[in-house]
C-alpha cells in the first residue's frame, strides 16, 4: 500500500525567489496573477499546509492530490522498480550496470509521461481519460514483467508493450490538451521525438547485441530531446504546459517513497534467506539506519522547497521547471536508492564480511546519486549547494574504497548512516542559525 504523503517542511538556507519570504500552497493551472501569502501566520516560513489568500477558484487554490487510479497505476510501477534491481543484482558488472541504468530510465520515462499526463487532467472525474489509464495498466504490467529478459529472449515483448503503452498515453495526454490552442501547441512540439523513441525501441529489439544496447541508450536522448523540444516551444511563445504543482510533487515524493519501499523489501527478504542471529539482525538495523536517513535528507525539506519554486515559476517557465527539477531531477535519487537496495541486499545477507568491490561500487555511487540528486535540486531551487552534502559524497566514495575491503558490511553502513545522518544534522542548525523567523536571510 502506498500511502499519501502530507508534505509539510521547508529547504534548508532558501534564498527568496519572490518578493515575498516563500510561495503559498496555490495551485494554478496555467499562468496568472502572482498569488500571495495568507497574513495569518506572519511569523513563520509557510508550510505546506498554511491557508492562502489570492484568486482563482476554490479547486485550484487547494490543489489536486493524487488520485487512487494513479496510485494503482504506482503499483505497477513497484514491481517494475523490483524487476531493474533485480537485473543490476544479477551480475554486478559494468555490463549490468549499464542495461539496468537504461531500463531504470525507461521505467521512469514511462512513469513521467503517467504524471504528466495526470497532472494536467483531473482523472478523479468519471471521464473517459480516467478509463483509458486504466485500460493502460495490463500493458504497463507487461512492460514490467518482460525487464529480466529485456536484453535476451524478452526484448520484443519488453519493446512492443512498452510502444503500446507509450503511444496510448501520448495519445490520451494529446486529446485532452487539443481543446486549447496553448496547450496543443506544447503537445505538438513533444510529440514527435516522444512517438519516436519507442519506435527507435522496438527496431533495438529485431537487433543483437552490442548494436541493441547502443541504439536502446540512444532512446533516453530522444526521451530528453523531446521534452527540450517543448520547452523550446515554450520560449517561442503561445506554448504552454497545464501543471497543478501540488500534484506533480506529491507525484514525485511517491515515487522516491517507491524507491524507498524497494529498499525495505530488499533487505528483508535477504534477511528472510539466512538465519536471523544478532549478526544478521545488526545488518538489518544498519541497512535500515541507512534508508531511513535516506528519507529524512529528502523530505525534511526537498517537497516544500521545490513546490515553491515551481509556484514561482510563471507561464512557460512553469513547464521548464517541472521538466528540470522534477523529470530530470529526480532520476538520480531514485536510482541511487535503487542501487543502494541492491548493496543492501547483499550486505544484509553476508553481514559480517567485507562487501564485495561490486556492493562497494554501488554503494558509493548510491550515495553520490542520491546526495548529489538532492543538492541538484537545491541548485535548481536557490541556486545554492550545502558544502556538508559535497563532503560527504566525497567521505562515502573515499571510506568504500579504504575501509570498505577491511571491515564488516554492517559496520560500514553503520558509518554511512552515521555520515548522512551527521550531514542533515549540520544543514539543519545552519538553517536554524542564519534564518529569520519571517523566512528571510539576514543581510551579509
Amino acid at each position: 500500500m502506498i500511502p499519501t504523503l502530507i508534505l509539510a517542511a521547508t529547504e534548508p538556507d532558501p534564498a527568496p525567489v519572490g518578493p515575498d519570504p516563500g510561495f503559498p500552497r496555490t495551485v494554478v493551472a496555467r499562468a496568472g496573477p502572482p498569488i500571495r501569502a495568507s497574513s495569518a501566520r506572519p511569523n513563520t516560513m509557510p508550510s505546506m499546509t498554511t491557508p492562502i489568500e489570492g484568486t482563482g477558484t476554490g479547486a485550484e487554490m487547494r490543489g489536486r492530490h493524487a488520485t487512487n487510479l494513479e496510485l494503482f497505476l504506482d503499483l505497477v510501477f513497484v514491481f517494475a522498480v523490483t524487476q531493474v534491481a533485480g537485473v543490476l543484482g544479477a551480475g554486478l558488472t559494468l555490463e549490468g550496470f549499464g542495461r539496468g541504468l537504461v531500463l531504470a530510465w525507461l521505467v521512469w520515462w514511462l512513469w513521467s509521461q503517467f504524471t504528466w499526463l495526470g497532472t494536467a487532467i483531473d482523472l478523479t472525474d468519471r471521464s473517459a481519460a480516467q478509463f483509458q489509464v486504466l485500460a493502460s495498466v495490463p500493458l504497463t504490467l507487461l512492460v514490467a514483467v518482460a525487464i529480466p529478459t529485456a536484453f535476451d529472449s524478452g526484448s520484443l515483448q519488453f519493446a512492443g508493450s512498452y510502444l503500446a503503452v507509450n503511444l496510448w498515453a501520448l495519445g490520451i495526454q494529446g486529446r485532452s490538451l487539443w481543446r486549447d490552442p496553448v496547450t496543443r501547441s506544447a503537445w505538438l512540439h513533444y510529440a514527435p521525438l516522444a512517438a519516436l523513441a519507442p519506435v527507435v525501441l522496438v527496431v533495438g529489439a529485431l537487433l543483437d547485441d552490442p548494436a541493441r544496447t547502443v541504439l536502446w541508450s540512444a532512446v533516453a536522448l530522444f526521451n530528453i530531446g523531446s521534452a527540450v523540444a517543448a520547452g523550446r516551444g515554450g520560449r517561442d511563445g503561445g506554448s504552454e504546459w497545464t501543471i497543478d504543482p501540488v500534484h506533480f510533487v506529491e507525484r514525485h515524493a511517491l515515487f522516491v517513497i517507491i524507491s524507498l519501499g524497494e529498499v525495505v523489501v530488499a533487505v528483508g527478504t535477504s534477511a528472510t534467506t539466512v538465519d536471523l542471529g544478532p549478526v544478521v539482525a545488526l545488518g538489518l538495523i544498519a541497512a535500515a539506519a541507512v534508508a531511513c536517513t535516506f528519507w529524512w535528507t529528502y523530505f525534511a525539506f526537498v517537497p516544500a522547497a521545490i513546490e515553491l519554486r515551481l509556484r514561482a515559476a510563471r507561464g512557460a517557465e512553469r513547464g521548464n521547471v517541472a521538466r528540470n527539477v522534477f523529470t530530470f531531477g529526480h532520476f538520480p535519487i531514485v536510482f541511487g536508492l535503487v542501487l543502494f537496495a541492491v548493496a543492501a541486499k547483499h550486505v544484509v545477507a553476508h553481514p559480517a564480511d567485507p562487501a564485495s568491490a561490486g556492493d562497494l561500487a554501488f554503494l558509493s555511487g548510491a550515495v553520490a546519486l542520491f546526495v548529489g540528486g538532492i543538492a541538484g535540486l537545491q541548485w535548481q531551487a536557490v541556486r545554492r549547494v550545502a558544502p556538508e552534502r559535497i563532503a560527504v559524497i566525497v567521505a562515502v566514495a573515499t571510506l568504500s574504497w579504504v575501509a570498505g575491503p577491511l571491515v564488516p558490511g554492517l559496520a560500514l553502513l553503520g558509518l554511512v548512516a552515521a555520515l548522512i545522518a551527521g550531514m542533515q544534522t549540520l544543514t539543519l542548525r545552519r538553517f536554524l542559525q542564519t534564518t529569520r523567523p519571517d523566512g528571510s536571510e539576514p543581510p551579509g
